[in-house]
């Protein structure tokens, strides 16, 4: 998704290749062999010319219109962010948007994360890179917030066991959805992720197929507390001004549940001080992302795309 792509293009090609007929009220048809709609079907359900359609899906249409962008947003069946994510494409394709993120933290966040000292809290940026971790949330499971480390790349690199196979897929598919709604398309590093994902895992290629797009703004996680084993937590994902993408998430017990007892020896325990009592031990930040490999940089254009 670099400048010589086009992020509107691409977004319509992936979520008509991710619906079926019947899905927008289309009849089958036996022996069908297009992945996805048709061209002409979409153009057809949008009130517009194939030819147009055509023209905007390999990048060489004027700018749509906002009246022809919500009759594609009907036609491809989104919903208010998928719709949000669409017009986004568009600007960005007519060259109407701001320059890439540069990916500084925003001023403050960290002095807001040094003063939950109470509830385990991260804040992670645009590509889902964890990059500051307050004491708490170090301890949520061995290895489970580490700044530096990618949360996308990190929910794939664990193979669910059976009993908690749906609770994965969901963790999954929102992740993915937050992905490729906060990113920048033109984000370098997006596009490595992508990449090396959908080089190595059928799984990231079929979520990803699926074209889901919106935030996380709070989940319910399966998480491991030490002497209380795996516990389901709330999480709420707040978003910080001053630059897009940009979300400090918290993490708190439901009343009377397992996790209330787990999460209180979690605290108490994260939070005994260090000997010289630097306050600025309560956060830990990346010192640098983790790196993301892409083998062969053809074969990652043609899998990130």
């Amino acid at each position: 998704m670099d400048g010589t792509r086009n992020p509107l293009a691409e977004f319509l090609r992936d979520r008509r290749e991710s619906l079926s007929p019947e899905s927008v009220g289309l009849a089958a048809e036996r022996g069908r062999r297009v992945a996805g709609l048709r061209r002409t079907e979409v153009a057809e359900l949008a009130g517009i010319s194939a030819d147009y359609y055509l023209r905007l899906e390999q990048g060489r249409g004027h700018q749509p219109s906002q009246q022809v962008l919500s009759a594609l947003s009907r036609a491809l069946r989104l919903d208010h962010y998928g719709d949000e994510h669409l017009r986004r494409m568009a600007a960005l394709a007519a060259g109407h948007a701001e320059p890439a993120t540069t990916g500084q933290m925003p001023s403050g966040a960290l002095d807001l994360l040094r003063l939950h000292r109470d509830t385990p809290a991260y804040i992670s940026n645009a590509t889902m890179d964890v990059v500051a971790v307050n004491r708490p949330g170090l301890l949520l499971a061995p290895g489970g917030l580490r700044p530096g480390m990618n949360l996308v790349m990190s929910v794939f690199a664990h193979y669910p066991d059976p009993h908690s196979e749906a609770h994965w897929e969901r963790t999954a598919r929102a992740l993915v959805a937050s992905l490729r709604y906060h990113a920048d398309p033109r984000d370098a590093r997006l596009r490595q992720i992508v990449a090396a994902l959908g080089r190595t895992d059928d799984r990231f290629r079929r979520i990803w197929g699926a074209c889901g797009v919106g935030p996380q703004f709070n989940a319910w996680p399966m998480v491991y507390i030490d002497a209380h084993g795996w516990v389901t937590l709330r999480a709420e994902s707040l978003t910080l001004a001053g630059a897009a993408g940009w979300t400090m998430t918290l993490f708190f017990a439901e009343p009377q549940t397992p996790g209330v007892a787990a999460l209180a020896d979690l605290v108490r325990d994260a939070n005994r001080a260090p000997a010289d009592g630097d306050p600025a031990q309560a956060v830990a930040v990346a010192a640098e992302l983790d790196p993301i490999c892409v083998d062969d940089d053809a074969d990652a254009e043609e899998i990130a795309s």
